[in-house]
C-alpha cells in the first residue's frame, strides 16, 4: 500500500511538473521574464546562476503571466562591474533566451531535466551579458529570509576581500575552498581542484553534505559539553542551530537530508528517550519523498542513505571485535571503511570511479576538515568585528587549506589507487547488495556470514573488474548527443569499436569528453577504444578526445590531414602513448574489420589538392559497409568536397547519411543528396546554438529527398543498428 501510494504522489508530481506554463512555452529568441529570486546567486568560475520564481514573460511586445521556475545562466564580466550582486528575495527582470530542449540526452545517461526537476525548475535559460538582468525591486527588508540572504552575501563579502584572487575581482583558490566548506558554494573551486578530490574520493569533504552536519554535531556537542550544558539543552540549541545553517545554505539538498536525520533523532530522544537510528533514517526519507518524490531518483539522496545504513548495521559489530587505537584511528578508519561499502556500488555505477585512496587519505582529511570548519566558523565573526586583526588567522587559514592539499596529493604516486570502471551490470549490482545484506540476518546454518562475505567480495571485484560485454553480430553507429559538437560511436559486429571524432564546445570550461563522451562508453561496458578516429582538429570535434585518450587504452589513432602547431592537436599527441599507431588516411583507402568494410573517401592523398581552403573541407569522409547496408560519415565537409566526391568513380548509395558540417546551409547540397539518395540523414547540433544549424535550407532539401531527418537537439543520441539487411533507427528522446 505505501508503495502503491508512493507511486501514485510520484506520477501526481510528474503530471504537475510536465503540465507547467513556463516548461511548454514556446518562444524565438530573446525574450523578457519578470520574477522573484528564489535564492541568491550561484557563483561558478564563468557565470553566475540565477533560480527565478518568474510570474510573467514578455514576448513579440506582449506581456503575460507565466508562474515556474527558471535557472538563468549569466556570464561572468571581467571588466570591472564584478558578479551580479543580488540577494534571495529580490524582484529582477531579464532578457534571455529560453532552453527549447535538453543536452547531453543519450541512452541511460544522466538526465538534466530530472535533475532540473528535482530542484523545481522547469526551465533552463541563458543571457549574453550581465547587462541584461536588473534588479527591479529589492527584497523586503524586514524578512528573516533577508537577514540571512544578507548574511550570506557578507560571508562571501568578507571572503572575497581576504583571499582575493590576483586579479582583485574574484576569489582565490585558498577562499573557494573556504567558501564551498562554510557556505556550500562549490562553483568557484578550480577545475584541478575538483578533480583531484574526486579521484581520490576526498571530493564528499569540500562540498558542503551529510558529513559537515556529522562534523558539526562533533564540535558543537563538544563545545555544549565544555559549556556543561545539559543534555536537553545541548538537544534545543543543536536543533535551533542546524535549523539556521540549513536556511543559510538555502535548503543545499544534502544537507537538508542530514539536519532531518539530526532532528528526527533529537526529537525522537527528547519525546522516547530510547530511538532506533533506523527509524530516524526511516522518517527522514519519507518526508523528503513526500516533500519532493523527484529525490528518489537523485544520486545524492541514494549515496547518503546508502552510505548511512550501512555505516550503522556494521560498524558496531566491526568496532566490537577490534583493538581500539590511538587518536580514534579505528573509528575513523571503520567509518571510512563501512561508509565504502554502501556507496562504492552507487559511485562505480554512476561516476564510473572506484577510489581505494580515500580509505587511507580519509584518516588525516577528516581530522583536518573538522579543524577547518571549526577554526572557519570562529573567524567569520572575528574578521568582520576586528578587520584589522583578521591578517594572521587568514593566513592560518590558508595554510591549512594548502596542508590540505598536500594530504590529497600524498598517494599520488599510487595510481592504482583510484581508476575509471565501466558501468557495472544491473545483476552484479543486485547480487553485491544481497550478498551484503546476508551478512546482516541471523545465520541459518553454519558458515552463512563467511559465504555471504565471501560473496559480496567476488561481487566488489566484479564492480572493478567487470566481464566483458556481450558481442554482437551487428553493426551500430550512434550519433552521441555532445550539444554543439560531434561524436560517433561505431560498434562492429563482435566486440571492437571504433570513436569518431569527440565533441566539445568552444570557450567553455565543459569537458564534453569526461562528462559526456566517456560515461557513454562506460554505460555500454567499454573499456577500450580499438580505433580513435580524429575527421579533423576543430575544437567541436577533437577536444572531447582528450579525456577519452585518459580513460581508454587506444590501440590506434586514424587522421586525415595532421595540423602540426595547434594546441589541443599536440596535447592529444601527448596524451596518447608514444608507441601507438598512428595512421593517416585519404581517399582510396580500404580497411576491413570484423566484416565491415571502411572506404575513405576523402581528403586526396598528401600531395593533391584540397578542393578549398584547409578547415572543415579537409574533413575524413568514411562510408561503412555491412551486407548490403551502408551508411556514410560525412564530418564538416561542405559543398566543395562533395563535388569531389561526386565526381569519384565510388558509390555513394546509402541507407543512412550523417550530415556534413552540422546540417549548415553550405552542405548536403541536392546534388550530393540525389547521389547517396539517404533514407535518413542525421545531424549532430547543439540546442538552441548560435549558428542557426541545422539550416532550414538543409531540412527541406532532406525532406524533398525523401529522407528522414534525425537530429540531437530534438531527438538526442540516435542510433543505427542494421544486421546488413534491415536497418533499425531509435533515439533516446
Amino acid at each position: 500500500a505505501v508503495t502503491a501510494a508512493g507511486a501514485a504522489r510520484l506520477a501526481a508530481h510528474d503530471r504537475d511538473y510536465r503540465a507547467n506554463a513556463l516548461r511548454s512555452l514556446r518562444a524565438e529568441g530573446y525574450v523578457d521574464v519578470a520574477g522573484r529570486l528564489a535564492r541568491s546567486p550561484g557563483r561558478e568560475r564563468d557565470r553566475d546562476v540565477l533560480f527565478i520564481d518568474v510570474r510573467s514573460v514578455a514576448a513579440a511586445g506582449r506581456e503575460r503571466p507565466v508562474r515556474g521556475r527558471l535557472r538563468l545562466s549569466v556570464p561572468f564580466a571581467r571588466d570591472g562591474r564584478g558578479r551580479l550582486d543580488f540577494l534571495a528575495g529580490d524582484t529582477v527582470r531579464a532578457s534571455v533566451r529560453l532552453g527549447t530542449g535538453g543536452s547531453f540526452r543519450n541512452f541511460g545517461g544522466f538526465s538534466y531535466e530530472r535533475y532540473l526537476q528535482g530542484l523545481g525548475v522547469h526551465r533552463r535559460a541563458s543571457t549574453k551579458s550581465p547587462l541584461l538582468v536588473a534588479r527591479v525591486r529589492p527584497a523586503p527588508p524586514g524578512s528573516p529570509r533577508t537577514w540571512i540572504a544578507r548574511a550570506r552575501r557578507g560571508v562571501q563579502r568578507l571572503l572575497e576581500r581576504r583571499f582575493p584572487a590576483p586579479d582583485g575581482r574574484d576569489i582565490s583558490p585558498d577562499g573557494a575552498v573556504l567558501e564551498a566548506l562554510l557556505l556550500g558554494e562549490d562553483g568557484r573551486m578550480d577545475e584541478a581542484t575538483v578533480e583531484n578530490l574526486q579521484a581520490t574520493g576526498l571530493y564528499h569533504l569540500f562540498a558542503i553534505s551529510g558529513g559537515h552536519i556529522a562534523i558539526l554535531n562533533v564540535l558543537l556537542f563538544s563545545l555544549f559539553r565544555l559549556v556543561r550544558l545539559s543534555r536537553r539543552a545541548s538537544g534545543l540549541a543543536l536543533a535551533a542551530f542546524l535549523v539556521f545553517y540549513t536556511v543559510l545554505v538555502e535548503g543545499s539538498p544534502s544537507v537538508l537530508r542530514a539536519t532531518l536525520m539530526t532532528l528526527a533523532y533529537l526529537a525522537g530522544r527528547h519525546l522516547w528517550k530510547d530511538v532506533h537510528v533506523l527509524n530516524t533514517i526511516a522518517a527522514s526519507a519519507f518526508v523528503l519523498l513526500l516533500a519532493n518524490p523527484s529525490s528518489l531518483f537523485d544520486i545524492g539522496f541514494r549515496l547518503t542513505y546508502a552510505a548511512t545504513l550501512t555505516i550503522i548495521l556494521f560498524t558496531p559489530p566491526l568496532l566490537r571485535r577490534l583493538p581500539r587505537l590511538p587518536l580514534k584511528t579505528t573509528e575513523l578508519a571503520l567509518l571510512s571503511l563501512t561508509a565504502g561499502l554502501g556507496a562504492a556500488p552507487i559511485i562505480a555505477a554512476s561516476f564510473n570511479r572506484v577510489s581505494l585512496s580515500s580509505l587511507v587519505l580519509n584518516l588525516a582529511a577528516i581530522p583536518l576538515t573538522g579543524v577547518v570548519m571549526a577554526l572557519g566558523y570562529v573567524f567569520l565573526p572575528f574578521a568582520a568585528a576586528f578587520p584589522s586583526a583578521a591578517g594572521p588567522p587568514a593566513a592560518l587559514l590558508a595554510f591549512l587549506v594548502r596542508l590540505f592539499g598536500r594530504v590529497s596529493h600524498a598517494l599520488d604516486g599510487l595510481p592504482f589507487l583510484s581508476f575509471r570502471v565501466a558501468t557495472p551490470r544491473p545483476w552484479v549490482l543486485a547480487g553485491y547488495t544481497l550478498a551484503l545484506g546476508l551478512v546482516l540476518v541471523r545465520p541459518r546454518f553454519r558458515g552463512q556470514r563467511a559465504l555471504a562475505a565471501g560473496a559480496a567480495a567476488v561481487f566488489a571485484l566484479l564492480l572493478v573488474f567487470p566481464p566483458p560485454r556481450p558481442a554482437s553480430p551487428d553493426l551500430r553507429v550512434t550519433l552521441i548527443d555532445v550539444g554543439q559538437g560531434e561524436s560517433i560511436l561505431v560498434e562492429l559486429p563482435g566486440r571492437r569499436v571504433l570513436l569518431v571524432d569527440g565533441g566539445g564546445l568552444a570557450g567553455s570550461p565543459f569537458d564534453v569528453g569526461e562528462r559526456v563522451v566517456s560515461p557513454f562508453l562506460w554505460r555500454k561496458g567499454i573499456r577500450a577504444v580499438d580505433r580513435m578516429v580524429l575527421t579533423h582538429p576543430h575544437p567541436d570535434h577533437l577536444a572531447g578526445l582528450l579525456a577519452v585518450a585518459g580513460n581508454f587504452c587506444v590501440g590506434e589513432l586514424w587522421e586525415g590531414r595532421p595540423a602540426p602547431g595547434d594546441p589541443l592537436y599536440e596535447e592529444l599527441g601527448r596524451r596518447l602513448p608514444r608507441k601507438m599507431i598512428r595512421r593517416r588516411l585519404a581517399a582510396g583507402d580500404c580497411i576491413a574489420m570484423d566484416g565491415v568494410t571502411i572506404d575513405v573517401l576523402h581528403p586526396p592523398p598528401a600531395g593533391k589538392p584540397l578542393p578549398a581552403p584547409p578547415g572543415n573541407e579537409d574533413s575524413l569522409v568514411l562510408r561503412l559497409t555491412y551486407g548490403r547496408v551502408s551508411i556514410l560519415l560525412a564530418g564538416d565537409s561542405g559543398a566543395a568536397t562533395e563535388r569531389l566526391i561526386a565526381g569519384q568513380d565510388v558509390p555513394l548509395r546509402c541507407e543512412v547519411l550523417k550530415a556534413g558540417h552540422h546540417g549548415s546551409a553550405g552542405s548536403t547540397g541536392p546534388p550530393f543528396l540525389e547521389a547517396v539518395r539517404p533514407r535518413f540523414v542525421l545531424v549532430s547540433v547543439g540546442d538552441g546554438n548560435s549558428y542557426g544549424f541545422p539550416s532550414p535550407e538543409v531540412l527541406a532539401r532532406c525532406r524533398k529527398a525523401g529522407a528522414g531527418v534525425l537530429r540531437t537537439d530534438l531527438d538526442g543520441a540516435v542510433e543505427v543498428r542494421t544486421d546488413g539487411r534491415r536497418v533499425r533507427v531509435r533515439t533516446s528522446v
